[in-house]
């Protein structure tokens, strides 16, 4: 009775770095335990240096705080926070709403901010000049706003301290 070979065919994604072989077990083994002791260090010494929103985590806390109806507006359901993290709020709503193909958009404009957070266009405007030159938000066009990588990590931080 012949013994059967048995090809095995490996990809490993490991953030940017990829790996990708085909052999017998026995070849291919070794290779994977050699990327692995390679790479893994590597990456997770980048991973503890790069940010890395948690979209999840961040969802499940904002929904104490915002909602999108059915037809896709955002609105704020706590009114008592500061302008500034209720247009992140809304701002980040916008964000994984695109995400989710919800919106064809992730920024909104004045008038989209004002309406959802239920503040006057011009405290909206004068929030967010503030907001820019912290480099939370971004202009994404004329009039557009858009949550920026800072905006998501200083969310996460104040929405952390307020669980707490």
């Amino acid at each position: 009775m012949s013994e059967i070979q048995t090809n095995v065919k490996v990809q490993i994604d490991v953030g940017s770095v990829h790996f990708e072989s085909s052999g017998s077990a026995e070849e291919i083994v070794p290779e994977i335990l050699q990327f692995v002791s390679r790479t893994i260090p590597t990456y997770d010494l980048a991973s503890r240096l790069i940010y890395v929103p948690d979209l999840a985590g961040l969802a499940d806390r904002v929904s104490e705080f915002a909602k999108m109806t059915g037809d896709n507006q955002l609105l704020l359901t706590k009114n008592h926070l500061a302008a500034d993290k209720s247009i992140s709020i809304v701002l980040f709503m916008a964000h994984l709403a695109s995400k989710f193909a919800k919106r064809p958009t992730d920024s909104l404009n004045i008038e989209e901010i004002a309406t959802a957070v239920s503040k006057a266009p011009k405290t909206i405007r004068n929030t967010i000049v503030n907001m820019q030159k912290a480099g939370l938000i971004g202009r994404s066009d004329r009039g557009n706003y858009r949550i920026t990588q800072k905006g998501l990590m200083q969310l996460e931080n104040f929405l952390s301290r307020v669980e707490t």
